[in-house]
């Protein structure tokens, strides 16, 4: 394969996957280290990525939070491994809040038991409602399009009434204040779920440490349990309490 062939498929498989190492590289086009970094390099320079220390990230990383269909259409191996570990931690005839989030709509897609399931998403609705076995509650209110959740003062009212066995919840972005969320709305909505739940479990890549959203969600001392998809730095450990079980999907 020609440099210039394997620089295109490179280009897209970081617009797939938002990060890329030298090795990732090595293993998807079968080069070698020196080849790998000669693509790095010459990636670099037509200032067409940010390199990092040993890989790359696209321009816009950390920049803006991607709307819902984008992030859909972006899907990864790594998304559906925290989608699959999640769906570990549902039992039977247990009452559950699901966050609206790609992962999410791919954990509600695996659900085969007898469980009720609050929401405010219209996709984990829709995946929901092919499945006999699981109650839904879809809250109240009018639906944000680019995002694809519903919003009202009536929605936290319905909240209010409800005790959660677990709260399922994502985030656009993680720091030491807490998780975020890029809507207002959202946020509040799950922020709330998350003070009606006896358990909290957070799902997240990575990049999410990375916090360019602005609504916090909750503090981290909330988060019983975060599953992600590489092992935390100790800087990023250190963020969480020692009560905070932290999961790598494998």
């Amino acid at each position: 394969m020609s440099q210039e062939k394997r620089i295109e498929l490179i280009k897209q498989l970081l617009e797939e996957r938002q990060e890329l190492s030298t090795r990732d590289i090595m293993t998807e086009f079968g080069v070698s280290q020196d080849t790998a970094r000669r693509d790095i390099v010459l990636l670099t320079k037509k200032g067409e990525v940010k390199r990092t220390h040993g890989g790359i990230l696209p321009l816009d990383f950390g920049r803006s939070v991607p709307n819902y269909q984008s992030r859909l259409s972006r899907f990864t191996k790594s998304k559906t491994k925290i989608a699959m570990e999640a769906g570990k931690y549902f039992k039977p005839h247990h009452v559950y809040f699901v966050d609206s989030s790609t992962i999410l709509l791919r954990t509600c897609q695996s659900i085969n038991m007898p469980v009720a399931i609050v929401t405010h998403s219209l996709d984990n609705c829709i995946a929901l409602a092919k499945n006999s076995k699981v109650t839904v509650k879809v809250l109240s209110g009018t639906l944000n399009q680019e995002n694809r959740y519903f919003y009202s003062n009536l929605a936290m009212q319905e909240l209010h009434d409800i005790a959660f066995d677990t709260a399922f919840i994502a985030a656009s972005g993680i720091d030491e204040n807490g998780a975020y969320l890029l809507d207002q709305g959202d946020a509040e909505i799950v922020g709330l779920a998350v003070s009606r739940a006896r358990k909290v479990i957070l799902v997240a890549e990575h990049q999410k440490f990375v916090n360019k959203s602005y609504y916090r969600i909750c503090p981290l001392d909330k988060i019983s349990m975060f599953i992600t998809d590489k092992a935390l730095t100790p800087e990023q450990r250190a963020m969480f309490t020692d009560k905070t079980e932290i999961i790598v999907a494998n």
